[in-house]
């Protein structure tokens, strides 16, 4: 009896831990429970993020996307296949690409409010004007690009930008990384008050564009030497009410090629990183056509023609570097000038008299007795006194 009763009291305890074994699984034992909250809520976020990776991996990003804002795919379930999709917003198509895909825009006015992050490539289809970009907030940028990381790449080609009337808000807003935009246009159309173009950081390619009626063309101030930059190439600036072209900060700058015309100032350079300004034409600004501020240290002015601006050609405040065979002629003040007690003053290697001589001063014959005077230093002296010194 004694020997049934112990085998009857094992099965007895077997049967409850197996039952307790059951509970356990169920979430408790011992009346505690098996799981705590925070591990079921880790679990939980596990999960979602393992069927978020299931989900991607079945339907990868595609590296081409067309913006359409009528087109017979645009009501397509994107969720199931994308790559057939045509998104009617940039901003829709921008978030679907794969990293360093291809946005197609359609011809078309889109009111938004672009935003970049990341390394795509918007670009327009068709004439240059036929996609046209205009905020629906003033309140920001037409487009930013505030990259993630500094080796992001954004290029923007073919698309016009017009940025909302009366605004101060730069059209396009620059950050960092790497930034390309050709073949473009920003029109402020003479109703905008800010720069129409800032770049504050990164590398800056701005090619084959046409920047128009703002305040200020193209406005540079980037703040790392080492490794900022910025490329002005083959622009046409023009009709900006305070300057074309501003470069300050202090990183390395080109501006080449580009017409300069009808602004206030040509090229207003107050920067203290290396300035290479070659091949530009500067004409008919209201004001000077180039100034080399107070924080220039080297600064190549070099082969650009600098015609008919109604104060002084090359107005330069305190500015080391390099003026050499400029075309210089019929400014309305004097074609190149220093003023103040300068510390510094570039090597001018520039033939002004010979500008005075040429056709072209006769056909723009204002002010004659200011053409055969150039300052160097604090007093003016004329050209005739330049050669017996």
């Amino acid at each position: 009896m004694a020997r049934n009763t112990i085998i009857a009291a094992v099965l007895s305890m077997t049967a409850t831990f197996a039952l307790g074994g059951a509970a356990s699984a169920q979430g408790t034992f011992g009346g505690m429970p098996t799981v705590t909250p925070q591990a079921k809520a880790k679990l939980e976020r596990e999960r979602a993020l393992d069927a978020a990776r299931d989900k991607k991996k079945e339907i990868k990003r595609p590296d081409y996307v067309v913006v359409d804002q009528g087109g017979p795919n645009a009501s397509l379930d994107r969720d199931k296949d994308p790559r057939r999709a045509k998104y009617r917003t940039i901003n829709e198509a921008i978030e679907a690409v794969a990293w360093g895909g291809v946005v197609m825009i359609v011809p078309g006015v889109y009111n938004e409010n672009v935003e970049l992050k990341r390394s795509v490539s918007l670009q327009g289809n068709g004439d240059t004007g036929g996609v046209v970009i205009q905020p629906t907030d003033a309140s920001k940028s037409c487009l930013t690009f505030t990259p993630q990381s500094f080796n992001e790449h954004a290029r923007v080609s073919n698309i016009e930008f017009r940025p909302a009337a009366g605004s101060s808000i730069p059209c396009i807003d620059v950050d960092g990384g790497v930034f390309t935009l050709v073949n473009s246009v920003v029109d402020g159309q003479n109703r905008f008050n800010g720069e129409l173009v800032s770049i504050d950081g990164g590398t800056a390619i701005l090619e084959k564009n046409r920047f128009s009626g703002g305040r200020v063309g193209v406005h540079v101030n980037q703040g790392n030497s080492f490794w900022d930059s910025a490329m002005l190439i083959d622009n046409i600036v023009t009709e900006n009410g305070e300057a074309g072209i501003h470069l300050a900060g202090v990183s390395s700058m080109l501006a080449t090629g580009n017409l300069i015309n009808t602004n206030g100032i040509g090229i207003n350079y107050n920067g203290s990183g290396e300035a290479t300004l070659v091949g530009n034409k500067i004409l008919n600004n209201g004001h000077h056509g180039v100034i080399l501020g107070e924080n220039g240290k080297e600064v190549l002015v070099r082969l650009n023609q600098i015609w008919s601006n109604g104060q002084d050609g090359i107005l330069v405040k305190n500015s080391a570097g390099l003026i050499e065979d400029n075309d210089i002629d019929g400014n309305g003040g004097v074609e190149i000038s220093t003023i103040g007690h300068l510390s510094t003053v570039p090597t001018i290697v520039n033939d002004v008299a010979q500008n005075v001589k040429s056709p072209v001063y006769s056909r723009n014959n204002r002010h004659k007795s200011d053409q055969t005077t150039w300052r160097v230093g604090t007093g003016p002296r004329t050209m005739a006194e330049d050669r017996r010194r």
